[in-house]
């Protein structure tokens, strides 16, 4: 696959919705957006199908990360956040949707639509093709009042989200991120997992992180993956990490009430509005996970906080200007 194919993806255009089409074909073209979501280490563990007027979602489960996310949490996330663009993209082409959970490992959710007499123009739908995840070093300068207000807006009743500011518990946070860094780095079967998920930048694969995401320059790129598979970089990773957490004016935080297979996905379905809306908004986002996949840090951020819900997503938020988007599996590849 041509590297103008992987990233061709993201260049899916709004009028190329079939309004004379089968129903079948407008909610394969509904698709198109939900697989433009982020997903840890960019697996993109998610299957779909159409049936009828109905589009069941999967877990792709030979995607699963079993070192850094054993109890598929970040999985189920990963899947949240291509449902939440599932549905703006229906709302914005004048479909309602009705949402069927089911308990099974690897069956998520039936979702069934029905046409409505008049669109609901979402305010997200155009930052689907927009956002992505910025992992360069964020401006120093304040994120405004008003903006932090209306990220809160997107949480619902059954979610937290916490927006720290305070130098001092950003501080004690960022001690946590680095040690957590220092965990999972020095073992050699997690760095062995992250390595099978690093691509140079003249990959063609439609999913994983290309160098260039990190910033890593093109040949440096072609030894990322042996690099980490070799060496322990725990300390120099932990020492960068603390860095980017002091450094960046919001550090984030999205719990639930609730902590199983369910609330992963609403949490998905919540934060990647959240990141729509910081889009919008023109602000950046990177993920800042490590300590909410180290069992006993998690509970020491509960801790930390004073609080008694999970925390289930950990994240920077700042100023910084856009990068180039990692690429995509082609829609026929999730499609069953």
């Amino acid at each position: 696959m041509s590297e103008v194919m992987i990233m061709d993806v993201w260049n899916v255009k709004e009028k190329g919705f079939p309004i004379k089409g089968s129903m079948e074909e407008k909610l394969k073209f509904l698709l198109n957006y939900a697989i433009l979501a982020p997903s840890s280490h960019n697996t993109q563990p998610w299957k779909f199908s159409i049936k009828g007027n109905s589009i069941e979602v999967y877990a792709d489960l030979t995607r699963q990360l079993s070192e850094v996310d054993p109890e598929n949490r970040e999985l189920y996330t990963s899947i949240g956040c291509a449902i939440a663009n599932l549905l703006i993209a229906a709302e914005h082409f004048g479909f309602g949707y009705k949402l069927e959970y089911h308990e099974k490992e690897d069956k998520v959710v039936i979702i069934e639509f029905s046409k409505l007499e008049e669109r609901n123009l979402s305010d997200l739908f155009s930052e689907i093709k927009l956002r992505h995840t910025n992992r360069r070093e964020y401006e120093s300068r304040a994120v405004e009042k008003e903006k932090l207000q209306e990220l809160k807006a997107c949480i619902d009743k059954d979610f937290r989200l916490d927006l720290i500011t305070d130098c001092k518990i950003r501080s004690e946070i960022a001690k946590i991120i680095a040690l957590a860094d220092e965990i999972q780095l020095s073992n050699k079967t997690f760095r062995k997992e992250l390595a099978s998920w690093l691509r140079h930048n003249w990959s063609k694969a439609g999913d994983g992180m290309p160098g260039y995401a990190f910033g890593v320059p093109s040949i440096m790129s072609l030894f990322g993956s042996f690099f980490i598979r070799t060496f322990d970089i725990s300390k120099s990773q932990a020492k960068k990490d603390e860095e980017l957490a002091n450094k960046a004016p919001i550090i984030g935080r999205l719990s639930s009430t609730e902590d199983n297979k369910f609330s992963w996905v609403k949490v998905g379905v919540t934060f990647e509005k959240v990141m729509l809306m910081a889009t919008k908004l023109n602000l950046s986002i990177a993920f800042f996970n490590q300590p909410i996949e180290v069992p006993e840090l998690r509970k020491e951020l509960r801790t930390l906080l004073g609080i008694a819900e999970f925390p289930q997503l950990m994240f920077r938020i700042g100023y910084m200007k856009p990068t180039k988007h990692t690429p995509r599996r082609r829609l026929e590849e999730v499609i069953v």
